[in-house]
């Protein structure tokens, strides 16, 4: 049996995939313009109701103005895109073959224990606990772990001072 569903629309011809294009695109404009009432609605109701006011009926000076701001708006849209587009390029040619992301090298059971200023074989210990609450100075210096209930395998940790 066929299957009726196409399922690599990359190997159909040219101009069966134009085709297709154009037919949903030619559907989406009759969906767009089947909803008109209701966004001409929701327009009057949100208050573009003077449109043929305040644009078709105005004065050609009105026109130019109108005009005018529209050439400044669209040039400092352009001036602020092109910009953009050129800072991305710059930083693209600059770092296009360079690797910045490096892993952060592995901290051993000593160099840590160290840091906390404890005895490594606690820090050992501490680095198998499953749920732990580690508590610390208003300094942020490691002070004692307290431990739940399930951990009942592991001896009674030693405050080290």
């Amino acid at each position: 049996m066929k299957q009726l569903i196409f399922e690599k629309p990359h190997l159909a011809p040219l101009p069966s995939r134009i085709g297709w294009a154009f037919f949903t695109a030619a559907f989406w404009i009759i969906w767009v313009y089947l909803w008109m009432p209701l966004i001409t609605l929701l327009m009057w109701a949100l208050g573009f109701r003077y449109y043929d006011t305040h644009f078709l009926h105005n004065s050609p000076t009105e026109l130019m103005d109108l005009r005018n701001i529209f050439v400044l708006y669209l040039s400092i849209i352009v001036t602020l895109g092109a910009s953009l587009l050129a800072w991305a390029r710059t930083e693209y040619l600059r770092f296009r073959n360079v690797n910045r992301r490096t892993r952060p090298t592995a901290v051993t059971t000593d160099e840590l224990a160290e840091f906390a200023k404890i005895k490594p074989d606690t820090m050992a210990t501490l680095s198998r606990v499953r749920h732990m609450t580690a508590h610390h100075d208003e300094h942020g210096k490691f002070l004692y772990a307290t431990f739940d209930k399930a951990e009942h395998l592991l001896p009674e940790l030693p405050k080290d001072k």
